[in-house]
């Protein structure tokens, strides 16, 4: 198995390549602001519409995108992931107008459907005997935060230097390009049928255990999914407005908060990791990474400083981006494990809704206050904070009831046997 392992190292390399770049194309509209606007002669309004148009085109594409996957192949979808993301790039500064630029938004939706219906399952099929693949499937958001550490850093420089905005699109859509070229040539694991052991005892059990609410704690992490989103997603939209509208930093150094947070980001999803492996509960976890997120939120708005939005940048990017959202996913396809497909699908469509709706909604609070935009996203993150409450107490006391009953079951095929 270890000659397996070394042969899809190139690939797996080629998969994660393309999740810096997803990173990028989050952040890239946002992070070019007031060039865009110039470019179109569009308002802030207008501009962020577009940037809703990537949550939207994932909502669109989303079902198609896990059907391509498990009906073309893996390798397919991945190319199709790759080449949308081409159309988005280059599109966007082909468009002449707000609404050209909207219909090239969608490209990056489909992108990111294609690409994550494709990349888990590669990684699945191609480490089948690792027993736990949590670790390889976390590792692409440590991608995502380099990508969104990497954009700003480089916009501000192009700033400062007078240098066109554009060539920033036209270096990822060649990065992607010449990745494309890379892994079509690259050979990709045969496509598995992962199935569970299901022993008598098993069915027991299964039997005698009361199941889940749907209606409860499945409702509470499809909340949690879309507010745990909404936090990080307003955050590195418009802390560098936030920031320059309380005229605390210039518009260039700005873009560098959102630096800071992918610091944050980078180095969580390692830590994240640890924790959890370590024994502490993932919905504790939930509980505090979000309350600390609000805290942080809260501090940055009554008393805005420098220091102050730089420790917050990093630390919403720790405790809001660093992994919390898998580990709900993880809890979610526990308490539901029937049907993981179509639940692990409601929970990527409430965060879809959120990529869609939210920056049009901050786009309409921006001609009031910016500062209303992070009093939503507090009130957001509190609605969290009591979405971590109810699945925290809710999985509790699921878990000792399927305790007791499995404890009971056991016992009773010890004395038949």
């Amino acid at each position: 198995m270890e000659t397996t392992k070394k042969n899809y190292t190139p690939l797996i390399g080629s998969l994660y390549t393309n999740f810096i770049f997803q990173g990028m194309a989050a952040i890239i509209l946002s992070q070019n602001l007031n060039a865009l606007m110039d470019s179109w002669q569009a308002t802030v309004q207008q501009v962020t519409l577009v940037i809703s148009g990537i949550g939207l085109g994932r909502v669109l594409i989303l079902y198609f995108a896990g059907y391509s996957s498990d009906k073309f192949g893996r390798k397919k979808t991945v190319q199709l992931g790759i080449i949308s993301y081409l159309i988005f790039f280059l599109g966007i500064l082909i468009s002449q107008n707000y609404l050209q630029g909207l219909f090239f938004a969608l490209f990056a939706g489909f992108s990111n459907a294609f690409l994550d219906t494709s990349t888990y399952p590669t990684l699945m099929e191609a480490y089948p005997d690792e027993k736990d693949n949590s670790s390889l499937s976390v590792l692409n958001k440590a991608f995502i935060s380099l990508g969104q550490f990497i954009l700003p850093l480089l916009t501000r420089f192009m700033l400062n230097h007078g240098i066109y905005f554009g060539l920033v699109f036209i270096g990822c859509a060649l990065g992607l390009f010449l990745n494309l070229l890379y892994i079509s040539k690259l050979g990709f694991p045969e496509r598995a049928e992962i199935q569970e052991d299901a022993p008598q005892v098993k069915e027991e059990m299964t039997k005698k255990r009361k199941q889940p609410l749907f209606k409860v704690e499945g409702l509470a992490l499809l909340v949690f999914s879309f507010t745990c989103v909404s936090t990080f997603n307003i955050f590195i939209l418009w802390v560098p407005s936030f920031a320059e509208s309380l005229h605390l930093m210039n518009h260039s150094n700005s873009l560098v908060l959102v630096s800071a947070y992918s610091i944050g980001s980078f180095a969580s999803v390692f830590l994240t990791s640890l924790i959890v492996k370590r024994g502490v509960a993932p919905t504790l976890l939930l509980i505090w990474c979000t309350l600390i997120s609000l805290f942080l939120l809260i501090g940055m708005t009554l008393f805005p400083s420098v220091p102050m939005f730089l420790i917050g940048s990093i630390g919403i990017g720790v405790f809001a981006a660093g992994g919390i959202w898998q580990l709900g996913l993880a809890v979610l396809l526990e308490l539901f494990s029937k049907g993981k497909g179509r639940i692990t699908s409601y929970y990527s469509i409430a965060t879809s809704v959120s990529v869609m709706i939210i920056p049009y909604i901050t786009g309409q609070l921006e001609k009031i206050d910016v500062s209303l935009i992070f009093g939503l996203n507090i009130m957001l993150t509190a609605i969290g904070v009591i979405a971590a409450v109810i699945i925290r107490y809710r999985y509790k006391k699921i878990m000792n009831e399927w305790h007791e009953i499995d404890t009971e079951v056991a016992e009773l095929k010890g004395i038949v046997e």
